[in-house]
């Protein structure tokens, strides 16, 4: 009790002092506008956090973490994970087997044959974004993505899905600023110390590969209306490499992108566009459905996807 009543009597003492002292009033008040007005933007996102309208409150319900993250050729972090089960999936996709003549049983033989597992896991047709915090471009792909999941198949906004199959939104996202427990034990490798420079390390194979693939079926990259120089660093990634963030990807393993030649990581795209949310989704869901925003014809409307639309 005689600590509490000195420690009381303390702070009486400073206060009856500020009372008497004129001059330190109008410090503290100033003092406290200030603190109040830079204090302005952590609010605002803490508010924002507690309704998931924050930057980046969007994305990590759907992030994939890095956490464990290694150089081993080992599916540790959930993030390795998924990027292997599409790199394995991508070996089979690209392999430039001709399946337009395929009856839809064929080709649901092939999806169970080589895809099954990615599309239990991960689902048959989804979205796939590298992001960072506090990266405006990045939260400008969320917002869009954000509207279109929650207005997803709304033909009131113009948000309709060509998929045959009544498939769902589904994305999932891997944070490049995203930090390890195991980073501090890479501290001797300038090129390992992140989880991000090890991710790339390990999966540079994927990058590789399906740049060039990309670059000779992708309408955007075909006409030159996406970025030569962003599309470069994604098709020539590794740990020292500028990766351009943010990327989207699309991943498909539907019947139709098996019949069409364009399963697997079929899309990419570095910049959003649009001024509002609705228009942003849009054209994700352009991505979505194969569709060239530059000239607006569909890529699935080639004979093979025709034969197999009677085939079905």
């Amino acid at each position: 009790m005689i600590i509490l009543k000195s420690i009381g009597a303390f702070f009486v003492r400073i206060w009856r002092w500020i009372k008497e002292t004129a001059w330190v009033q109008p410090l503290l008040i100033v003092g406290a506008i200030f603190a109040v007005i830079f204090s302005i933007p952590y609010i605002t996102e803490w508010a924002a956090s507690w309704n998931q309208s924050g930057k980046g409150a969007f994305y990590s319900s759907y992030q994939l973490s890095l956490e464990g993250e290694d150089t081993a050729d080992a599916t540790i972090s959930k993030a390795d994970a998924i990027t292997a089960a599409i790199e394995k999936a991508n070996d089979v996709a690209y392999d430039n087997v001709d399946n337009t003549k395929k009856s839809k049983a064929e080709l649901e033989a092939i999806q169970t044959a080589n895809y099954a597992d990615i599309i239990k896991d991960y689902g048959e047709k989804f979205y796939l974004v590298y992001m960072a915090d506090d990266n405006n471009a990045a939260s400008e792909f969320e917002e869009g993505f954000k509207f279109l999941s929650d207005n997803w198949n709304n033909q009131s906004f113009g948000l309709k899905a060509n998929d045959i199959s009544d498939l769902k939104f589904r994305l999932h996202v891997i944070n490049s600023s995203e930090e390890s427990s195991n980073d501090s034990e890479f501290e001797k490798n300038p090129a390992q110390t992140t989880a991000w420079k090890r991710y790339l390390i390990n999966y540079t194979g994927l990058f590789n590969i399906a740049g060039p693939w990309l670059y000779e079926h992708m309408p955007m990259v075909i006409n030159g209306s996406l970025s030569e120089d962003k599309f470069s660093s994604f098709s020539i990634s590794s740990a020292d490499s500028d990766f351009p963030v943010p990327t989207v990807c699309l991943c498909d393993f539907t019947l139709e992108a098996i019949a069409d030649g364009r399963a697997g990581l079929s899309e990419v795209s570095f910049s959003s566009t649009g001024a509002t949310a609705n228009e942003k989704a849009k054209n994700l869901l352009n991505m979505w459905n194969h569709l060239d925003p530059y000239n607006n014809n569909n890529s699935y409307t080639s004979t093979s996807k025709k034969e197999y639309r009677v085939a079905r």
